[in-house]
């Protein structure tokens, strides 16, 4: 099947210090290839405030990845984000080129 491309953005809780927060991209970015996907570009914009609040939580650790991966298993990586402690909210979208 043909792999297509996305991005995704999801915020780390605020909490978690460097190692942590870095052991949460690393574990996100091993599901993907796990799930048979390849990883363009990782992104790690830092910690920002956030527009409103979440889990009464006021701010969170940004991080982008673009990624490629088949479209049968998008859903797998969603449920993965779910179940990801360390991770607050994520969006997976189709990059559109």
């Amino acid at each position: 099947m043909e792999k297509r491309q996305y991005e995704a953005l999801y915020i780390l809780h605020p909490h978690l210090d460097e190692e942590s927060a870095s052991n949460a991209v690393t574990k996100f970015e091993d599901s993907i290839r796990n799930l048979g996907g390849n990883i363009d570009r990782t992104e790690r914009q830092g910690r920002r405030k956030l527009a409103f609040t979440v889990n009464k939580l006021n701010d969170g650790i940004f991080v982008l990845t673009y990624f490629t991966l088949p479209p049968d298993k998008i859903t797998d990586l969603r449920q993965f984000c779910k179940l990801s402690e360390p991770i607050v909210r994520h969006l997976i979208s189709k990059k559109v080129s």
